[in-house]
């Protein structure tokens, strides 16, 4: 099953780890704006990380920075995470399209148009689930 995700963030994250958990064979492509996952213009919400941890796989995600808090609620520690899980989540084999714009979505079609400037500069996807976690 090919799914779209827009938007990286803690939610969107957890979604594509999940789909993969539930079905390895999926293909996952996560489209954003940002240019690098994790470290978006518009701060993230700020976590308790040592919490956050505990409701999530410790497969979803590898080494985060010891300098990070892990104690007290920050959005740095939520951008740290959400790199981390999207690091691992590249190795999972997902394709990530930084600093990619959506120009159009026909849902009857199931097909995204987009424009970016990284791997694939621009293009027509065709997926069978959608996901939309931009804010």
């Amino acid at each position: 099953m090919k799914i779209a995700i827009f938007g990286v963030n803690l939610e969107s994250m957890t979604t594509a780890h999940r789909s993969l958990d539930d079905d390895p064979s999926n293909i996952i492509t996560v489209y954003t704006e940002d240019a690098e996952a994790g470290f978006s213009e518009n701060p993230l919400e700020g976590i308790v990380l040592k919490d956050y941890l505990q409701t999530i796989s410790k497969d979803w995600y590898g080494t985060i920075p010891k300098s990070v808090d892990y104690d007290n609620a920050s959005s740095t520690s939520s951008s740290w995470l959400v790199k981390s899980m999207s690091i691992r989540l590249a190795e999972r084999g997902a394709n990530f399209l930084l600093h990619t714009r959506i120009l159009e979505i026909h849902e009857e079609q199931q097909e995204i148009h987009f424009r970016g400037g990284g791997q694939e500069p621009s293009g027509v996807h065709r997926y069978d689930e959608l996901y939309d976690f931009r804010s």
